[in-house]
């Protein structure tokens, strides 16, 4: 007997990662000035990299998003995505680990400034494991021939937005919480 997934359990999450890089790459073209300025500010880089970082991540970002939706593109989004979480993660961590706990993350665009914290560093590993999991099992483990009824896409769509709601509502918290240095 082999495994095979119902397409809403591979539909669902894609969406919703589908969502998260559409409105990651929405907010920083909306406000690509400051993202430049936030990627600056990273120091990861050398300074004649960043205005091309700025240009590349939303770039990417999109492509992620349009990736996540196709099955056939569906594993290599999962995986790039994975790749791009831990660097964000690892930018993050390597900046705390240095005392630099005041700088914006880049998250949210110019309404939703948020200082980088460890819970964010948490935050994108975890993301990063829901992804590489994704995408190994829709590269290895085959979908059921079912086709998706509308039952199935109005599941999918309000799914994915509870799931975009959860993450934005937990974003806002962390958001509002003062520097990690006020709360050790």
């Amino acid at each position: 007997m082999t495994m095979a997934f119902d397409p809403v359990l591979t539909m669902l999450p894609s969406a919703f990662f589908a969502l998260l890089f559409g409105i990651a790459a929405t907010h920083k073209l909306m406000a690509w000035r400051l993202f430049q300025q936030q990627v600056a500010d990273y120091r990861v880089l050398p300074r004649f990299w960043n205005t091309p970082a700025a240009v590349a991540i939303p770039a990417l970002e999109v492509l992620l998003a349009l990736g996540w939706l196709a099955a056939a593109t569906r594993p290599y989004a999962a995986g790039l995505s994975a790749v791009l979480l831990a660097a964000y993660a690892a930018a993050m961590d390597w900046n705390l680990a240095h005392g630099r706990d005041t700088i914006d993350c880049g998250c949210g665009g110019a309404d939703g400034s948020q200082v980088i914290r460890s819970a964010l560093v948490v935050r994108n590993l975890v993301l990063c494991v829901i992804a590489t999991g994704l995408g190994l099992s829709t590269a290895f483990v085959p979908e059921t021939g079912r086709m998706p009824g509308w039952i199935d896409w109005l599941t999918v769509f309000a799914g994915a937005l509870v799931l975009q709601g959860l993450y934005v509502t937990t974003n806002q918290i962390l958001a509002n919480l003062p520097p990690q240095r006020v709360l050790d």
